[in-house]
């Protein structure tokens, strides 16, 4: 069995915080290292190119040569850097060294640009960063020289990683900041669900009274009212219970009453004739407890709450009322009552359990059998059209329309009501009905004579109702 992972709404949330910050800090920092590095590049290439710009001040010629004034002083407070290396080299067009440093590389690109020419090379296994300038030089002739200053990337590194934690750093410390920040808001915020988790725990399992939701942030107060509505529909649910199991035992008490009685007359009769007029009294008891016991097992299985599995198909709703009319036409018989079924001219395909299709159906027509006068009439009708519809009409004395809704109570039988049954046959076709998605309806029979109970049944659609 699969074990299912526990989520956190802290947790949750400091995700939901943190991975796009991180994201955004990593994106700022990739950002901040380039700004870094150019801001850096541009502030070593000024001065290297004020090196450069040192060096050229140094040049000295006449009509016939060029060299370069630079006495070993002076070369000192030219390469004086705690960090880098300095170097430098003059050169003729022809690439001749005049003076300065051997070991450089030699210029590339072309030789005759006007502007300074940058860039990057590696001197002794060393990264290094150079640049050329083309001077023309006074009092000679079609004479140019280049000078070329090179400068090692030390104070240029340094320089960039120093922007770099002064942008990177404080966002570091901010994001962490930030989530504890998160972490004890959040704490603070899911304290009104400790409390009300306190409140609940403390309360015992008769205390069904409604949890008080005025200091209860306006977040969690649809929660509070959540489980408030589910409270109230347990208290009903108990309170229906309550009522149910006493009319049950109202109900066994007077038959077990009356078998006691007739046992007890039926020991101290001395003839025959007597004895079976008892046990007959005995014997319809028996019955009615049976008929009472069978309906409460069935209507506790057709409750919603019933852990009975339902095993749900396509069935024809032609083939189950038609089984369930032929029933009923022994008891239909004696009582001269007239029974008919009128199927509907194409298959009347619903969605549902057979067991409990046939008991609701046949406690509608034993219900219209029992409360039709003799020699009145019961039709069965099965339609197909927008909807599959079983109608049970009868032409007895009706139900009265202020009466409808309670006779879908346990036990309640409409007064001076002189048929025998347990009134529990309309509550077991209301939780069958609602098991598979269908409507009840009663109305008037024709011309406003007998009754007319409609069960009104969804199109299949090929989805388990479970």
């Amino acid at each position: 069995m699969k074990k299912s992972s526990e989520k956190s709404i802290r947790s949750q949330l400091l995700g939901w915080l943190l991975i796009p910050l991180c994201t955004i800090w990593c994106i700022i920092a990739c950002a901040g290292y380039l700004i870094a590095d150019k801001f850096a590049n541009d502030t070593f290439d000024r001065e290297l190119l004020n090196t450069a710009d040192s060096v050229i001040a140094r040049l000295r010629s006449d009509h016939f040569k060029v060299w370069v004034d630079l006495p070993p002083a002076a070369q000192a407070i030219l390469r004086h850097n705690d960090r880098d290396k300095v170097y430098f080299q003059v050169l003729t067009r022809d690439l001749r060294r005049i003076c300065g440093d051997a070991i450089l590389p030699k210029p590339v690109g072309p030789l005759d640009a006007s502007e300074p020419r940058f860039r990057n090379s590696i001197l002794n296994g060393q990264d290094v960063r150079m640049v050329r300038i083309k001077v023309d030089v006074p009092n000679v002739s079609e004479q140019s020289l280049l000078v070329q200053v090179a400068q090692t990337l030390n104070s240029r590194r340094e320089m960039t990683h120093h922007i770099l934690l002064s942008i990177v750093l404080p966002q570091m410390i901010l994001i962490i900041l930030g989530a504890f920040s998160v972490s004890f808001g959040v704490t603070r915020g899911l304290k009104p669900l400790k409390t009300l988790e306190s409140d609940l725990s403390k309360r015992s399992q008769f205390d069904l009274t409604p949890i008080a939701s005025d200091d209860t942030p306006r977040e969690v107060r649809p929660l509070v009212n959540s489980i408030n509505d589910l409270l109230e529909r347990l208290r009903d649910d108990i309170e229906h219970q309550h009522r149910f199991v006493a009319n049950a035992a109202h109900q066994f008490r007077t038959p077990l009453a009356g078998l006691k009685t007739f046992i007890y007359a039926a020991k101290r009769l001395p003839s025959e004739e007597k004895m079976k007029s008892v046990l007959d009294k005995i014997e319809a008891g028996t019955d009615r407890m049976t008929h009472l016991a069978n309906k409460l097992l069935i209507l506790a299985k057709a409750e919603p709450v019933s852990s009975v599995e339902r095993h749900y198909e396509c069935l024809d709703l032609n083939f189950i009322a038609s089984e369930a009319t032929s029933e009923f036409v022994s008891e239909s018989v004696p009582r001269n009552v007239e029974l008919c079924f009128i199927g509907s001219d194409k298959p009347a395909m619903i969605y549902g359990e057979m067991a409990d299709l046939t008991e609701l159906t046949s406690n509608l027509i034993e219900n219209a059998v029992i409360y039709t006068h003799e020699g009145g009439s019961v039709t069965v009708r099965v339609s197909n059209g927008d909807a599959v519809r079983l109608t049970v009409q009868d032409n007895g004395p009706g139900i009265p329309e202020d009466e409808r809704s309670r006779v879908f109570e346990r036990f309640y039988r409409i007064l001076g009501t002189e048929a025998p049954g347990s009134g529990l046959g309309l509550p077991i076709v209301k939780e069958i009905a609602a098991a598979h998605r269908a409507k009840v309806a009663i109305e008037s029979g024709t011309l406003g004579i007998g009754t007319c109970v409609t069960v009104t049944f969804p199109l299949p659609d090929g989805k388990d109702l479970n």
